[in-house]
């Protein structure tokens, strides 16, 4: 009497094996992409504040390279300033190209204190101010935007002291 003995299948994976495997995968492969999109997002905010930074230093070290008469005829008043063209190149990286419809839009103030007879010392605060408009949409239908600011104060005074102090 011969006993046949039973050889096990070929070794596979079963739909159901396959299935569960590809579910993980997808899952995966979307984390991954959300991830890439909110690294990319963070970026381009950095690149932003850098680049509002940038305009504002400028906009210091000019006042800097001026006569206190110059800085002490400055008007009170916030006052929007043209921001100078050595940054339209990176503004237009950034989405600002100058058009209503921009995705970005960059924007400078500056306003001055008053000015003390006794210690003659003036304060001047720059803002740069940039709204994103994102492709998402309210609860109302309406572009969602994003409004962002970077500022800084500095001080001049008549006899040399020049001090700047920076926050977000």
């Amino acid at each position: 009497m011969t006993v046949k003995k039973r050889h096990a299948s070929a070794g596979g994976f079963t739909l159901v094996e396959v299935m569960m495997a590809s579910l993980i995968l997808v899952v995966g492969f979307i984390g991954l992409i959300e991830a890439v999109a909110l690294a990319s997002n963070t970026m381009d905010h950095a690149r932003r504040q850098t680049l509002a930074t940038q305009i504002i230093n400028h906009e210091i070290e000019k006042l800097r390279f001026s006569s206190w008469t110059t800085i002490s005829a400055l008007p009170t008043a916030s006052t929007a300033i043209t921001i100078d063209s050595q940054f339209d190149q990176a503004r237009l990286a950034l989405g600002d190209d100058g058009s209503g419809t921009a995705v970005t839009r960059f924007t400078l103030a500056r306003t001055v204190t008053t000015s003390d007879p006794v210690t003659n010392i003036r304060e001047v605060n720059f803002t740069v101010t940039w709204v994103v408009k994102t492709s998402r949409l309210n609860s109302d239908g309406t572009q969602l935007t994003f409004t962002y600011t970077r500022a800084n104060s500095a001080w001049f005074g008549k006899y040399g002291l020049n001090l700047s102090y920076q926050n977000s």
